[in-house]
């Protein structure tokens, strides 16, 4: 009988299980479908005990688990349709009118739902009075019945602390959802925030220079100004589009960007801050997004610039090997320990007083992107090496 009862209970419980999966990872926001899905789910736990389940005056007591679901989360629909369905099985194994039970159980429905006391006791005690009256009345009491009995208030509570319990870890499981839906919104909102600083900077370095006399150096300083602003633009596309960074790849000659870059970013060094690179004329190409390398490097050397005290320096190189490019940027600054080069790269972790800690996991997204690496070298009080690593589709010398 055991056996029997543990297979009925599988045939009630594997809708419910379906259910709490669909619930879990279903991207509908409509509450009301997902009601109509518990509906169901009730429905066919009920139908598949009554299809495939062996029920007899023992094992009925388990078609009410799911009436007492459905009483649990007040789906009335449902609740009329299993209380009938159970209604005619009790009908069929008793030989007792139907109505006998329809009657009893519009009277367990009601006590159920007004009653202030927990609902699976209140269900239990007022499902077993009637029980024990027709046990009385069709003189079919044994010993299995107290068993029967005990069991019964088992399951009941049973299903009632497993559906709190399952509906507070989807809750949670929910909130977590949302939680890294808002932290995405947040991290890209930084990123912007942050990647905007570097071209209003080189705006701004230029507007400071800017004379309007001078035609030939105001001609090629607005023509600057414009791709800053272009790039800036760029950068705020991106917030309409959270979760994926969009790269456009271009055969593109990689020393020419260099230049372009280190052409800018002298505006936001000084005397005491010097800045040299060494790039060759020759033409190397890659496969790259102009605007967003340039978003590496700029922001790359802006933060060796600021590791920098005075009477620093930061310095640009470039050499191939093995047919890959890299671009080696190295600072005089303070450096960083082993733990701190562990952790970088590592979302809104920052060593700045009014850092993000975006930039860089920024930054190795992008070269990532580009079946690229970016590499940090440092000891404390020795300065920082970062080396970025790109593959070259062709090379013209």
């Amino acid at each position: 009988m055991i056996t029997f009862i543990f297979l009925d209970i599988l045939y009630l419980i594997f809708p419910l299980l379906l259910y709490f999966i669909y619930f879990i990872y279903s991207n509908t926001t409509f509450n009301e479908e997902k009601k109509i899905f518990f509906d169901l789910s009730i429905i066919s736990s009920l139908y598949l005990f009554y299809k495939f389940g062996n029920i007899n005056t023992y094992t009925v007591f388990l078609a009410n688990i799911p009436l007492l679901l459905a009483l649990y989360k007040r789906r009335y629909f449902s609740i009329v349709v299993v209380g009938t369905s159970i209604c005619f099985i009790l009908s069929n194994i008793y030989n007792l009118n139907v109505i006998v039970f329809i009657c009893e159980y519009i009277f367990i429905i009601l006590v159920t739902l007004f009653s202030k006391n927990k609902i699976h006791n209140t269900f239990y005690f007022t499902y077993l009075l009637f029980k024990i009256i027709n046990i009385y009345i069709l003189g079919i009491f044994d010993i299995y019945m107290l068993f029967i009995f005990i069991l019964s208030y088992v399951c009941f509570y049973s299903t009632i602390y497993a559906l709190d319990k399952l509906s507070n870890v989807i809750k949670m499981h929910l909130s977590l959802n949302e939680i890294n839906k808002e932290k995405k919104l947040y991290e890209s909102l930084f990123k912007i925030t942050h990647e905007i600083k570097n071209p209003l900077a080189v705006c701004k370095g230029y507007l400071d220079m800017f004379d309007i006399n001078n035609k030939e150096k105001a001609n090629k300083y607005v023509g600057i100004i414009n791709q800053e602003v272009e790039r800036t633009l760029l950068i705020l596309k991106d917030f309409s589009d959270v979760s994926k960074l969009k790269i456009e790849k271009m055969p593109l000659d990689i020393n020419m960007l260099l230049q372009d870059i280190s052409d800018e970013v002298k505006l936001i060094f000084n005397k005491n801050i010097k800045f040299d690179y060494s790039i060759k004329n020759n033409e190397v190409y890659i496969e790259g997004d102009y605007n967003r390398l340039k978003q590496v490097l700029v922001n790359v050397i802006k933060n060796a610039k600021e590791a920098v005290n005075k009477n620093g320096k930061v310095t640009l190189k470039t050499s191939i090997k093995n047919n890959k490019f890299n671009i080696i940027i190295t600072d005089t600054g303070s450096g960083m320990d082993k733990d701190t080069i562990k952790k970088i790269g590592t979302p809104f972790y920052t060593t700045k007083k009014n850092g993000t800690g975006l930039g860089v996991c920024f930054s190795k997204e992008i070269i990532e992107r580009h079946n690229g690496e970016i590499k940090y070298y440092s000891s404390l009080g020795k300065g920082t090496k970062v080396e970025i690593i790109l593959p070259i589709k062709k090379t013209s010398i």
